[in-house]
């Protein structure tokens, strides 16, 4: 699962804007990209290495930003014999 707040929150830590990361992936409108941050559009996988690249990550590291971990609890199904 993505997480589209950290997303937007690390392109406004770096003071770039809308347009630019639009303009980066090819999109004709700062709404283009907007729309991938609101989740509103998928964020396709060939984009990924360009916006890692816009945000000065590497792939690696904005990948374990951006994307959830599903963690889950490991739970015995078995009872208890008293």
């Amino acid at each position: 699962m993505l997480n589209y707040t950290k997303l937007k929150q690390l392109r406004i830590d770096r003071n770039i804007s809308l347009m630019e990361m639009a303009d980066a992936l090819g999109l004709k409108t700062a709404g283009g990209y907007s729309r991938i941050e609101s989740g509103e559009n998928k964020l396709k996988a060939e984009h990924l290495p360009i916006i890692a690249k816009k945000l000065d990550m590497d792939l690696t590291e904005l990948t374990k930003e951006i994307f959830f971990e599903d963690k889950l609890e490991q739970t015995s199904t078995k009872k208890s014999l008293a």
